[in-house]
C-alpha cells in the first residue's frame, strides 16, 4: 500500500461549496414526510407505543413504495433476533429417566501396572472400564479431552451419564446405583473432583467461583469428574471447542478456563462428596471406615478415590486397608511403583510433552497444532506485547485470545484512554442541538489532505449536524489529517513494529492537541480513521475513535464507532432486491491470498464444490515478477484457472450468502459490497467488531460464525429455512440502503450512532432511539449527491489498495 501521489485535488470541484438542504423531502408521498418529519423527531413516545402505531399505521404504505416488507422487519425487531446456529443437538441428556446407563471410562495410550486396579474397582460392580487411546500416541494433555470427546460423539446413543477416572492412579467404591444417586442429588449436569492447587493456572485462583472460597478443597482437578454424557460432550465441543484446539492444552488447564468464564459450567465437589483427591495434605483427610473411606474434614464418604501427583503409595495404603488388595498384592503393586518411579518414566514422558508443548496457541483454530505467531517470527513482539498488555490491566481471558492473534501485531497500539460513564458525561458538552464543528483550514491547506478526508469533512460541512459556531457544537472534526489514508501513519507495519508509536503517528498526535477545543483530553472530538490497524495507530486520549476494521480489544462500547469500508463496485437497486430463491449459489467468493492473510483462505478450497459453494483464492497479490520469485506451489497456479472462471461482480449478484474473512486487517471492502449486491454476509473473523454494532442489529441481516468453525459453514446454512433467508435478505437491502449506501451514509449513520449512544438523555430514550433507527433508517432526507461516493475517491483507494495487474485481468474490472 503506497501514498497517492495525487493528493492536492479538491472534492469540492466537483460539488456546490453552498451547503444543500438535508431535509428537503423531494419526491415523496406526504405519509413518508408526516413520518420523517424534522431532522431530529421527538422522542416523546415509549418504545412499545411506537412499535405498535408504526406496524398498525405506518408499515404497509412504506412497503408499497420500497418493496421491503417492514410489518416482518418490526415484529422481528421487537421479539427474538437470534438464530439457533447449531448444526445439531449432540445428546438426549437422559435426566428424566428412570434407570440411566452409565459408562465408566479413562483414556491410556498403554498399560501401566496401576491401571489394573482401576479396572479391578469397576469389574466390582459389575461393569468394564472402558479405556480409550490403547495404541495412540500421547500428543499432550489436550489429546487426552479431544480423544474423550471422540468416543462420547461415538457412544452418545449407548449411554446417558459417564463417570471419567484417570487410568494409573483412581478406584470405584461405589456401587452403580449410589453413583447415580450421588450424582443426581449434586443438582449440576457435571460435577468435577477438586484439589488444593490452582494447577497449571495459579494466577486465574482469584476468579474461581465463590465457593471455592469456602470449600475444603478449592480448587478443580480433571482426574475425576461425572455429568450427563451429552453435557460434558457439549462443554467439550460447544464451548471448549476442544477438538479445534492443540494436543498442548492442558486438561486441567481447559477445566479451569471453562468454570472461570462461566461459575455455572460444572460444579465443584469442594467437600469430596463424591471424589477424593490424594495430592498434598488431602490424604491425611482421609480415614479407613469398612470397606469404604471417611472425609475427616468434611465427614463425608467419597465414592471414588484419585491418588494425584506422583506418589502413588497412599492410594496402595487405602486400597489394601478396604479389603481389596492382599499384603502380598500390595507389595507386587510397590516393587513394581518403585521400578517406574527408579526409571523416571512418568517425570521422563511429562518432561517430553513440556518440552514439546512449550510454544503452542491456547485457542481454537483451524490449525491448532500451528503457531502462526512463531511462524511469522513474532516471539519477541509477542513479549512486548504481553508486558503493554500486563501494565494495561487486560484481564487474563482477553489477553490469551489478543497475543495468539496476527493481526494486533500490525502496529503500535497506543493505550486507550478508558473511563467510566459517569466521568466521560462530565466532560461532554451540554447539546440542545447535535452540531458538529469542521475546524477550517484554507483552501490551500484542504487540497493537500487525501482526497477521503477532504470529503469526510465536506459531507459534514454540508450535513443538518453543521455549525459554522464553535460555541454551539457538541462534537469537532480536526483539520489534522487522522484519516491514516495509504496507512501513513503505520510505516513499517508488516514488519510488526510494536514497541512504539511511528514517527507520523507522533506528528498526528503533536497536531491534535494544538486543536482549539482539545483541552488536553480531545474529548468530544471525533477522529475518521481508515487504515489496515487494528487500533488507531496514534494517541486519541478520550476522542471518539469512528474506524474501520476496529478489533474488540481496541474498541469502547457505546463510545467508539466502528466504520465500514465503502463500496468500490456499484449494483443497481434492482439488482439488489433479485430474492434468494432466484439466485445461482449459496455461498461465494472470490478473492487472493497474500502474506498473513492465508491462516483463514488458504482452507476455502476444501468447501469449494463447483455448484453452489463457489470459494475461489488465488495466491496473486503481487505482479508476474513477484509471482515467479515467491516461487507459489503448483496448487497457486491450479487455483488461478479455477479462479479465472468466475468474475467478483457474477459471484456476487448471483448468491445467496457471501463469505466475509479477514484480509490485511479485519475488515474488507467485500462486506459493504456483499451487501450492496443484496446478499447476506457471513463473517467469519474473529474479534471484528462489525460497523456499527452499539445500534445496528447484525443477527437479523447476517451470519456470525467462529473462524474455527468455517468449515461447518455450507451445513450450517443449509439448515436456515427459506423464509427466513427471504427475511434476512429484506433487511440487507433495507440496511445497505439506509446506512451503508455510500461514504456519506456512512458518515451520518456514524454521527445517529453517536447521538443515540452518548447523547441521550437514559437508557430508555437510549433504546427508543436505537430501535427507530433499526425501523426507519436514518431520520432526514440526504441529498442525491450523496447516494454515491465521489469516482476520485474510489480512484485513489484503488490506487491504495488493489494494484493495477489485478483489475487488468478481470473481465469485469472489479477490484477482486
Amino acid at each position: 500500500k503506497t501514498q497517492s501521489s495525487n493528493n492536492e485535488q479538491s472534492i469540492s470541484n466537483s460539488k456546490s461549496e453552498v451547503a444543500v438542504d438535508l431535509n428537503k423531502k423531494g419526491d415523496v408521498s406526504p405519509s413518508e414526510q408526516q413520518r420523517r418529519g424534522s431532522a431530529f423527531p421527538p422522542d416523546q413516545q415509549g418504545l412499545a407505543e411506537y412499535l405498535k402505531d408504526f406496524k398498525d399505521n405506518v408499515a404497509s404504505e412504506i412497503t408499497k413504495q420500497t418493496e421491503i416488507d417492514y410489518t416482518d422487519i418490526a415484529e422481528r425487531l421487537e421479539g427474538d433476533t437470534t438464530l439457533d446456529k447449531r448444526e445439531w443437538r449432540y445428546w438426549d441428556d437422559g435426566v428424566s429417566v428412570e434407570t440411566p446407563r452409565l459408562l465408566i471410562m479413562t483414556v491410556a495410550t498403554h498399560r501401566e501396572p496401576f491401571i489394573e486396579l482401576t479396572e479391578m474397582s469397576v469389574k466390582n460392580i459389575g461393569l468394564e472400564l472402558h479405556v480409550a487411546g490403547v495404541g495412540e500416541f500421547f500428543k499432550g494433555y489436550g489429546w487426552k479431552l479431544k480423544r474423550m470427546r471422540r468416543t462420547l460423539l461415538e457412544m452418545k446413543d449407548q449411554y446417558d451419564i459417564v463417570l471419567f477416572t484417570d487410568s494409573f492412579d483412581s478406584f470405584v467404591f461405589a456401587d452403580i446405583p449410589e453413583i447415580i444417586s450421588k450424582f443426581r442429588s449434586m443438582k449440576s449436569p457435571m460435577v468435577v473432583s477438586a484439589e488444593v492447587n490452582c494447577w497449571p493456572n495459579p494466577h486465574l485462583a482469584p476468579f474461581m467461583p465463590p465457593s471455592s472460597k469456602t470449600g475444603h478443597y478449592p480448587f478443580p482437578n480433571s482426574g475425576g469428574y461425572i455429568g450427563y454424557l451429552g453435557y460434558i460432550l457439549h462443554l467439550y465441543t460447544d464451548v471448549l471447542a476442544m477438538h479445534h484446539k492443540s494436543d498442548c492444552c492442558d486438561d486441567q488447564g481447559e477445566l479451569i478456563k471453562a468454570v472461570v468464564r462461566d461459575h455455572k459450567a460444572f460444579k465443584i465437589d469442594h467437600n469430596a462428596e463424591f471424589f477424593q483427591t490424594l495430592f498434598g495434605d488431602a490424604k491425611g483427610d482421609v480415614a479407613i471406615a469398612g470397606k469404604r473411606i471417611r472425609n475427616k474434614a468434611t465427614n463425608t464418604y467419597p465414592l471414588v478415590v484419585h491418588a494425584n501427583g506422583w506418589d502413588k503409595g497412599p492410594l496402595l495404603d487405602i486400597v489394601e486397608m478396604c479389603g481389596y488388595m492382599t499384603k502380598e498384592q500390595r507389595a507386587q503393586m510397590i516393587d513394581k511403583k518403585e521400578t517406574l518411579e527408579k526409571q523416571k518414566i512418568l517425570q521422563s514422558r511429562e518432561g517430553d510433552v513440556n518440552s514439546r508443548c512449550a510454544d503452542h496457541n491456547p485457542n481454537p483454530s483451524l490449525d491448532p497444532e500451528r503457531n502462526y505467531i512463531k511462524e511469522y517470527g513474532l516471539l519477541s513482539q509477542m513479549k512486548v506485547r504481553r508486558k503493554q498488555l500486563q501494565e494495561q490491566g487486560v484481564d487474563w481471558d482477553t489477553m490469551e485470545q489478543q497475543l495468539y492473534e496476527v493481526q494486533e501485531y500490525r502496529t503500535y497500539c497506543p493505550p486507550l484512554l478508558r473511563e467510566p460513564q459517569q466521568e466521560r458525561n462530565k466532560k461532554r458538552l451540554p447539546c440542545e442541538h447535535f452540531k458538529v464543528y469542521v475546524y477550517p483550514l484554507t483552501k490551500e491547506e484542504e487540497k493537500k489532505l487525501p482526497l477521503i478526508y477532504q470529503y469526510v469533512r465536506y459531507v459534514i460541512r454540508n450535513s443538518v449536524y453543521n455549525t459554522d459556531k464553535p460555541e454551539n457544537a457538541c462534537l469537532f472534526i480536526p483539520a489534522t489529517d487522522v484519516s491514516c489514508w495509504c496507512e501513513e501513519c503505520m510505516q513499517g507495519t508488516y514488519q510488526g513494529q510494536t514497541e512504539k508509536e511511528h514517527t507520523h503517528s507522533t506528528w498526528v498526535f503533536k497536531n491534535l492537541t494544538t486543536e482549539a477545543n482539545w483541552k488536553g483530553t480531545g474529548h468530544n472530538h471525533v477522529l475518521f480513521e481508515f487504515s489496515d490497524s487494528p487500533c488507531l495507530p496514534f494517541r486519541a486520549e478520550g476522542a471518539i475513535v469512528a474506524k474501520s476494521g476496529l478489533s474488540r480489544f481496541h474498541h469502547r462500547p457505546g463510545y467508539d464507532v466502528s466504520m465500514p469500508l465503502f463500496s468500490m463496485v456499484s449494483y443497481t437497486d434492482a439488482q439488489r432486491r433479485v430474492p434468494p430463491n432466484k439466485r445461482k449459489y449459496l455461498l461465494t467468493f472470490r478473492g487472493t491470498k497474500s502474506s498473513r492473510s492465508d491462516a483463514v483462505r488458504k482452507h476455502l478450497p476444501q468447501l469449494h464444490n463447483g455448484k453452489d459453494v463457489v470459494l475461489v483464492c488465488a495466491c496473486r497479490w503481487f505482479g508476474d515478477s513477484q509471482y515467479q520469485k515467491k516461487a507459489f506451489a503448483k496448487s497457486c497456479e491450479e487455483a488461478e484457472v479455477e479462479f479465472n472462471k468466475y468474475t467478483y461482480t457474477e459471484l456476487s449478484l448471483q448468491t445467496r450468502f457471501g463469505l466475509i474473512v479477514e484480509g490485511f486487517g479485519y475488515h474488507s471492502f467485500r462486506l459493504t459490497e456483499i451487501l450492496a449486491a443484496g446478499a447476506i454476509p457471513v463473517v467469519v473473523v474473529d474479534h471484528y467488531v462489525l460497523p456499527y454494532s452499539d445500534v445496528l442489529d447484525w443477527e437479523s441481516f447476517s451470519i456470525r460464525v467462529p473462524e474455527h468453525r468455517l468449515l461447518e459453514v455450507p451445513n450450517l446454512l443449509r439448515q436456515i429455512p427459506d423464509e427466513e433467508v427471504e427475511r434476512m435478505q429484506k433487511r440487507v437491502v433495507f440496511v445497505f440502503e439506509q446506512f451503508f449506501r455510500s461514504l456519506a451514509y456512512q458518515i451520518h449513520t456514524a454521527f445517529e450512532s453517536i447521538r443515540i449512544n452518548q447523547f441521550s438523555s437514559n437508557d430508555e430514550q437510549r433504546e427508543f432511539r436505537r430501535r427507530k433507527l433499526q425501523i426507519e433508517g436514518l431520520p432526514y432526507t440526504l441529498p442525491q449527491s450523496f447516494e454515491e461516493t465521489p469516482k476520485t475517491v474510489i480512484t485513489q483507494s484503488l490506487y491504495c489498495n488493489t494494484p493495477p495487474h489485478r483489475r487488468q485481468v478481470s473481465k469485469d474490472n472489479a477490484p477482486m
